[in-house]
């Protein structure tokens, strides 16, 4: 069971990157546009990069989560024996 969750940690910080960039890209280049339409592919490349910077942090988070988890089914195993 913690091996399916440890599973899917891994596949969400996989995409999470993604997810963010994209998602920050998007307010960003509407924010911008909102201004002036040439600012928003400024705003969307600002975006994209931010939300790079952040997603970072989180699949992190997630891919220690996921270690973590798998490290106490490691300690379970070896403490069965």
């Amino acid at each position: 069971m913690i091996e399916i969750f440890a599973d899917k940690l891994y596949r969400e910080a996989k995409t999470v990157v993604i997810k963010y960039a994209l998602v920050f890209a998007l307010l960003l280049g509407l924010g911008f546009g909102l201004y002036r339409t040439t600012w928003g592919l400024v705003g969307a490349i600002i975006g994209a990069v931010v939300g790079y910077l952040f997603a970072q942090e989180k699949a992190f988070q997630l891919r220690l989560q996921a270690q973590t988890a798998l490290g106490q089914v490691q300690i379970e195993k070896n403490t069965r024996k």
